[in-house]
């Protein structure tokens, strides 16, 4: 069983138009111009990861409303097990809009959600319970209105206390408590706040630094996005650089989701090596950023990416 946590849940659209003007009304007509989904990372790592022939994925969470219904049963379309708790709030709906010429991605997110006391408690109840037969936990994304920042710090310590290893992605105050609970992996994201961890972030100095901070506080292993590349800093102190080369990026959503599935994949399927892992991950987020889809089709489609990548060890004081 593989469990993957989205505590905010959304439906996405998203639009490709010719181009994306103020005032310029657009009418779509092709279905390959409009994709519509459940979203929510740690949801688009489950669907990955079935793409990738596991049999069992769930996702843990929370759902709401009428929409919450839909929501559902396009994740159940994926053959993702559902293991969430309903609430009467409706869930987010967040739209996308790419231009082709020039190229232009705009997002409009919704960050609406609510979910009550008596619901996160019933969601620590249920995660218990569920994770008893996964060895790795991948949590991550925003958090709903409604609930404290110290929800993954709570997660992550229930999973050690199972025996567990925990995969985190995420952001803000929420990074910043759940360090606490020393997660073996990292991934922050910082495109609300633009910092990690208090820490204004500019250029690659200002990352290096975030990235030991995080350690202190209690991160393993920690990989920071830095523009098109990763930042990679293993338990040993050492700090490594993950870049492309010859590529052409037209879809940013779903690449970090993919990187968190072919950085898991590879460790469920050849035991544990941080930069060979990071090295899958980054193939699988090439390959969707430069498709339009949001999810992986195969393995194979996205190794044959691993020869465009490269990692070097980087000689900072």
């Amino acid at each position: 069983m593989i469990t993957t946590v989205t505590l905010n849940p959304s439906i996405d659209r998203e639009y490709f138009v010719d181009s994306h003007e103020v005032m310029h009304d657009q009418f779509i007509y092709n279905d390959d111009d409009l994709k519509i989904y459940p979203g929510g990372k740690g949801l688009l790592s489950a669907v990955n990861f079935k793409s990738l022939g596991y049999s069992d994925v769930q996702n843990i969470g929370f759902t709401g409303g009428k929409q919450g219904l839909f929501f559902e049963k396009m994740v159940q379309d994926y053959r993702v097990i559902c293991n969430y708790i309903h609430t009467d709030s409706e869930i987010r709906n967040n739209i996308k809009i790419i231009g082709k010429n020039p190229v232009t991605y705009t997002q409009y997110n919704d960050y609406t959600f609510r979910v009550e006391k008596e619901e996160v408690d019933e969601l620590i109840i249920r995660f218990k319970r569920a994770i008893t037969e996964s060895e790795y936990i991948l949590i991550a994304g925003s958090i709903p209105e409604g609930v404290d920042f110290d929800i993954y710090q709570k997660l992550i310590n229930i999973a050690h206390d199972h025996g567990k290893k925990v995969y985190l992605q995420a952001s803000g105050e929420a990074l910043k408590l759940a360090l606490e609970a020393e997660p073996e992996f990292v991934a922050p994201y910082f495109k609300h706040h633009k910092t990690i961890c208090d820490m204004e972030i500019k250029d690659r100095e200002d990352y290096i630094a975030a990235g030991r901070k995080m350690q202190e506080l209690g991160a393993e292993h920690v990989m920071i996005p830095f523009h098109c590349d990763r930042l990679l800093f293993d338990k040993n102190g050492d700090i490594y650089q993950l870049s492309p080369k010859d590529y052409c990026i037209i879809n940013w959503l779903g690449a970090s989701d993919a990187y968190n599935a072919g950085f898991l994949d590879y460790l469920f399927k050849n035991g544990f090596d941080f930069l060979k892992a990071n090295h899958f991950g980054g193939a699988a987020a090439l390959w969707v950023s430069e498709n339009k889809e949001i999810y992986l089709e195969d393995r194979e489609s996205f190794s044959k990416c691993r020869e465009r990548l490269k990692i070097e060890k980087l000689e900072v004081e």
